[in-house]
């Protein structure tokens, strides 16, 4: 590719390389992703035995077993990550031709040095308390396409040296000879511009290019690696912007967002430089606070880049008269799912209750002080928006739906557990309803500081 000159180019006494010749298999593509799927369902299910073990300090069958259940865990884990990945690597796209792309479909230009694409092509690792399995199995780079899939398809040249395609954006291997007149190509139409800060001297001349076309306003800069990368870029390329570039160490970019990196996953996309229509450069962190919206309960972070990357670069959205993945544009009103779902399932946790009571049970105040009470104030919450109160409300609610559904058909059942049955389809029902799309957007909107709440 274009941005990895020392590999992209013939050097003295070499003839120039020809595009790679990949070695894909749609098919095998599908067997690896299968068994990556079966390989993490088994460690997940080897993990939990083996936590449970660890909690009660009882180990049925020896503390041997426990530890083999762990290093199954590990293995399963990690040869399903690897597994998925590379069955995503058979079935990733590759482009005839940036040049040929349908002149009716919006692109999203990614540019980088090749130094770089191992990089993209990490896997987030989930929290430690959360176990390792709890992060997202998508790379950086397919986790990047996602996060700008409203500006159009993310497009990019491949590496030379490339069997298989990285997993993200599309992908089109040219010859030394073609690649710069397909980078201007699709830079002349693409509606957003990615660079990542790489190896500076193998991107000067895309810089170059991208910087001629004086519209600051498509690009944004990717920061990468570690602080010490950027800096090598920030003075390799100083000079090409307007501008300049703003230094790691900047205590405010004059926006109200801070420039210092925050604490986040240890994930290889660190940040984002977006420019206004002057060339000003703005600097923002992955997960660095907005001064119109919460971002914290905007970001999933087992998918950091996924959620945390369009909420650094907002206001290219917002120019763009685009909305970041799932952020409206402002607050909106409660829709009519949630004035449905919740009174639903108030209504089937008060039928337990009163058929609990007309069963002779004892334990109705108990019930009352640990289960009504509760839910009573998580469904409160859930009507105006709280963010993790839905949550909770959506997982324990479906949870009983599952046991009140199956108690009829429990041996030992008895008449009076038949009417368990429509209870639990109200709560299946109430769940599904807080599971919209039109609900999701509702409670993102919440996260915004300021706005006329929902009604």
């Amino acid at each position: 590719m274009a941005e990895g000159q020392r590999e992209s180019r013939g050097g003295p006494g070499r003839p120039p390389r020809v595009a790679a010749e990949l070695k894909q298999s749609r098919v095998w593509g599908v067997v690896l992703q299968s068994v990556g799927v079966v390989a993490m369902s088994l460690g997940m299910a080897s993990g939990a035995l083996a936590y449970r073990s660890m909690r009660t300090w009882h180990a049925e069958h020896g503390w041997p077993a426990v530890a083999v259940e762990w290093a199954l865990m590990a293995a399963l884990l990690t040869g399903g990550r690897r597994a998925l990945r590379h069955g995503s690597r058979h079935r990733a796209p590759v482009l005839r031709a940036l040049a040929e792309l349908p002149e009716d479909e919006r692109i999203v230009l990614f540019l980088r040095s090749f130094a770089d694409d191992e990089g993209f092509a990490r896997v987030q690792r989930g929290p430690v308390r959360d176990g390792p399995w709890a992060a997202d199995t998508d790379t950086e780079e397919q986790q990047l396409r996602e996060a700008v899939t409203p500006f159009g398809t993310m497009v990019a040249l491949g590496r030379p040296k490339d069997r298989l395609p990285q997993a993200g954006a599309g992908r089109h291997y040219s010859s030394d000879e073609g690649w710069q007149a397909q980078v201007l190509a699709a830079l002349d139409r693409a509606a957003l511009v990615l660079l990542a800060c790489g190896p500076g001297r193998n991107l000067r001349w895309e810089v170059e290019q991208v910087v001629a076309q004086d519209q600051p306003e498509r690009l944004v800069l990717i920061v990468v690696r570690d602080a010490a990368q950027y800096a090598s870029f920030r003075e390799a390329m100083q000079d090409a912007f307007p501008k300049g570039l703003p230094s790691l160490e900047a205590e405010s970019e004059g926006d109200g967002r801070p420039a210092v990196m925050v604490d986040g996953p240890d994930t290889y996309i660190k940040g984002a430089v977006w420019f206004d229509a002057g060339w000003t450069p703005h600097l923002a962190p992955l997960g660095a606070a907005d001064p119109e919206v919460e971002v914290i309960w905007l970001i999933d972070r087992l998918a950091w880049v996924r959620s945390a990357f369009p909420l650094a670069i907002r206001p290219v959205f917002r120019r763009a008269g685009l909305d970041p993945p799932g952020l409206p544009p402002g607050r909106v009103s409660r829709p009519r799912a949630i004035k449905v779902a919740v009174p639903l399932i108030a209504l089937a946790w008060a039928g337990f209750l009163a058929a609990t009571q007309a069963g002779g049970a004892n334990g109705l105040p108990t019930l009352l002080l640990f289960v009504g009470l509760p839910m009573g104030g998580l469904l409160l919450r859930t009507w105006f928006g709280g963010q993790v109160a839905m949550g909770f409300v959506k997982i324990f609610s479906g949870i009983f739906a599952v046991v009140l559904c199956l108690a009829p058909l429990f041996p030992d059942a008895s008449q009076r557990t038949l009417g368990f049955l429509p209870l639990g389809l109200a709560l299946t029902a109430g769940v599904l309803l807080l599971s919209r799309q039109d609900v999701r957007r509702w409670k993102a909107s919440g996260a915004y500081r300021s706005g006329p709440n929902g009604a």
